[in-house]
């Protein structure tokens, strides 16, 4: 199936739906996660390294200001204690999902990035550039599809084709696999039409370029490696061989994209490949077309005799693996006919011939996931591994490769907040949240954390900033602390359409972000003592790792506190009582989410969080929805206030007045401290610490210089002192929550 064939069926538009504010009586309509069958405790890990990179971080100059150019691409990568095989893993994932497709599974059980782990392999999982991670927005790479990812293109193509009215092929009644019923109304379709939906520029050619560069760039980081790539991922294995052959130890296509030629006009790529004798346009390469014998296998081109054989991808060894179920029995068998003319050596294994039945397009995540591992597993050891020596623990990062090491007894992630909205086109996902969890092997204490993520940021911000930098999410887990990071709507893994979110707002930009380093930073002209490990400026690499993940963010803040209202409260029923830990725009996600469910909420660290009482924004005290007083308050406007003048450097803010205060019931008893760092620039923990005592809370205000903490920016848990400002938290919170 080629990209364009996929975005024409999950992505075209009758114009952007009217703006995705979801009413309450939309909850009726959404669906609770699907469970695990398994217990975390049932995977362990044991990690010398987990952390992630950008690549390709480049500046484009655009009227607002300079943006990173949308052609990056995010690599997560993890790296056992034990390394026990000579090569990488690289895993590329397929149409318009992301990384994610290789970690973990619709019902919660182990990805096969996780296997791979398991087995002694680094592994390293990408996002395309416009997927998952790897932000995608329109004055980058153009309009977003004009159609949103449908329920009824995955029910088709991936959950269930053995059940619509028109399946592509008679193989699609031999689907068995899917680990739920398939259909819409399964919890675990949900949970995978959630995580899809990414898109690049149109142009083919130009996206496989790209990818070109990407994959050099990664490989030149990983050494040695073995490229895996799914479906229209797939020419990413051949591009790998292409452009990095002596670094590519095996190309591995899982149902990768085809058949030969057509939009693929090298032969399974867009790019130009290298061929003998050579080619310098694609229109010289010359094409037959096969008529195959094989009952449901359609005709194909291959390139008429003498065929040109592909000199870089020759030494290379190959495999195409083929479900039974799936579309792709159609025309893979095109596709190794190419590559075996071209001279690859390629197999083809074809899992009903070894006993795997009942398998379509998604065979990672179906029921029999590890079972279709196995073959892939061997196919290596036989064709990639053979007279190596298994390698040490590699990252060519940084030197502190022990720094992000963690013991975990399993992690996964699932979805809240989905729901299911029906347009003239189909049904489509809105509203969802990525939830990613870990649990320690030495489980310490009660209470999990979730972290919230600011601004137009993911939750990246609580991984490092990059390359074997230790974040707050790995000291939590060091210290025994179940973790819970979230991407909120529209942010990070948690996809974007506007039919979905509304309208996208401006991409973020190096001159608005620069203004937080460089309070921090060390450069010239700075006042020393700052922690940001950079000089804050344009061209400061770690501003570009930090730049490279910001998306922009829906228009609607109205909606967006709504729908982190219902995520929130989803999540915390299913993991029960936990804190919460939030920081800067996504600061109001605290007092939202610890209203929804204020027995769920055992502590509030609010960093640096958003918002002033009673401003434009904030109309409901701290919030844009409403928050539940005594005496109740029907609208904003029966709340009477006073003005606090101007103190300290710190501005006029607003109060109840006295006589008329009405307290937050929800929050009362929940301890609550607001972090402040030396140089941030903020100035609003006072005036959020007064409004929330005076409203009944138990608040303090937690300024890092009354510590001896000093030197820190509003990106504290990125900058050199990160585990000091962590450690001052973590007392904190000790102290309140037993």
């Amino acid at each position: 199936m080629s990209r364009r064939d996929f975005v024409a069926g999950t992505a075209v538009a009758t114009g952007i739906a009217s703006a995705a504010l979801r009413p309450r009586q939309a909850r009726a309509q959404s669906t609770k996660v699907a469970e695990s069958p398994s217990t975390a405790s049932a995977f362990p890990l044991d990690l010398a390294e987990w952390s992630y990179f950008w690549l390709g971080v480049e500046r484009a100059s655009l009227a607002k200001g300079t943006v990173v150019n949308g052609k990056q691409m995010y690599v997560e990568y993890m790296v056992p204690r034990e390394v026990r095989h000579p090569n990488a893993i690289v895993m590329v994932h397929g149409g318009g999902g992301q990384g994610l497709d290789w970690m973990s599974t619709p019902d919660g059980r182990p990805g096969w990035a996780d296997y791979f782990v398991q087995e002694g392999y680094r592994v390293y999982v990408v996002d395309r550039p416009g997927h998952g991670r790897s932000p995608y927005h329109p004055d980058l790479q153009g309009p977003f599809p004009e159609r949103a990812t449908t329920y009824e293109v995955v029910m088709r193509q991936f959950t269930a084709p053995e059940k619509v009215a028109k399946p592509y092929g008679e193989q699609a009644k031999l689907h068995t696999q899917w680990p739920g019923t398939g259909a819409i109304g399964d919890p675990s379709v949900d949970q995978v039409a959630a995580g899809q939906g990414g898109s690049f520029i149109a142009d083919l050619e130009a996206t496989h370029n790209i990818w070109r560069q990407r994959l050099g760039e990664l490989l030149d980081k990983t050494g040695p490696a073995i490229v895996m790539s799914h479906s229209m991922g797939g020419p990413n294995a051949w591009i790998a061989g292409e452009v990095r052959p002596q670094l590519v130890k095996g190309m591995i296509g899982v149902e990768p994209a085809g058949p030969p030629f057509g939009a693929l006009k090298w032969g399974l790529a867009a790019c130009k490949l290298t061929y003998d004798p050579p080619a310098n346009d694609a229109s010289e390469i010359k094409t037959v077309k096969v008529t195959p014998t094989t009952p449901g296998v359609d005709p194909y081109l291959i390139q008429a005799e003498p065929a040109r054989q592909l000199v870089n991808l020759k030494n290379i060894p190959a495999a195409v693996f083929t479900s039974e179920a799936s579309y792709h029995t159609a025309y893979d068998d095109g596709s190794v006919a190419y590559l075996k003319q071209a001279g690859v050596k390629v197999d083809h294994v074809k899992l009903p011939a070894l006993g795997i039945h009942g398998n379509a397009h998604f065979m990672m995540m179906e029921k029999n996931n590890r079972e279709v591992l196995q073959p892939i597993f061997d196919w290596i050891e036989k064709n990639a591994n053979q007279g190596a020596k298994a390698a040490a623990a590699r990252t060519s990062e940084t030197a502190n490769t022990l720094e992000t090491a963690i013991k975990t007894a399993g992690h996964g992630h699932f979805w809240v907040g989905v729901e299911r909205r029906k347009l003239a086109y189909g049904t489509i996902v809105a509203g969802q949240m990525y939830v990613e969890h870990w649990t320690p092997a030495d489980v310490k204490h009660p209470y999990p954390v979730v972290l919230v993520h600011g601004g137009s940021g993911q939750m990246l911000h609580y991984m490092g900033n990059g390359g074997g930098q230790a974040g707050w999410a790995h000291y939590y887990l060091q210290a025994g602390y179940r973790v819970y990071m979230v991407d909120r709507p529209g942010h990070g893994r948690a996809p974007y359409h506007p039919d979905a979110l509304g309208p996208i707002g401006p991409q973020p930009t190096y001159e608005t972000s620069a203004q937080d380093f460089r309070r921090s930073a060390n450069g010239p002209n700075r006042r020393p003592g700052g922690k940001w490990m950079g000089t804050g400026e344009i061209g400061d690499p770690g501003v570009d790792q930090f730049m490279a993940s910001l998306n922009a963010a829906p228009q609607d803040n109205l909606m967006a506190h709504k729908l982190w209202a219902s995520g929130g409260a989803e999540l915390l029923d299913r993991i029960g009582p936990a804190i919460v830990q939030v920081h800067s725009a996504g600061g109001p996600f605290s007092w939202i989410v610890a209203n929804e469910r204020p027995k769920l909420v055992k502590a509030i660290v609010n960093v640096e969080g958003a918002g002033a009482p009673f401003t434009v924004q904030t109309p409901w005290g701290l919030t844009d929805v409403p928050l539940a007083y005594e005496p109740a308050v029907a609208k904003p406007e029966d709340f009477v206030t006073v003005e606090i003048g101007a103190n300290n450097g710190a501005p006029a803010y607003k109060l109840q007045a006295e006589g008329k205060v009405r307290k937050l019931k929800n929050l009362a008893g929940i301890p609550i401290v607001f972090v402040t760092a030396e140089r941030s620039g903020r100035t609003q923990g006072p005036q959020v610490v007064a409004f929330l005592k005076q409203a009944g809370c138990d608040a303090e205000e937690m300024q890092l210089k009354d510590r001896g903490i000093m030197g820190n920016g509003h990106f504290m848990m990125l900058e050199s002192n990160r585990k000091e400002v962590f450690d001052a938290i973590r007392g904190w919170v000790e102290s309140k929550v037993s």
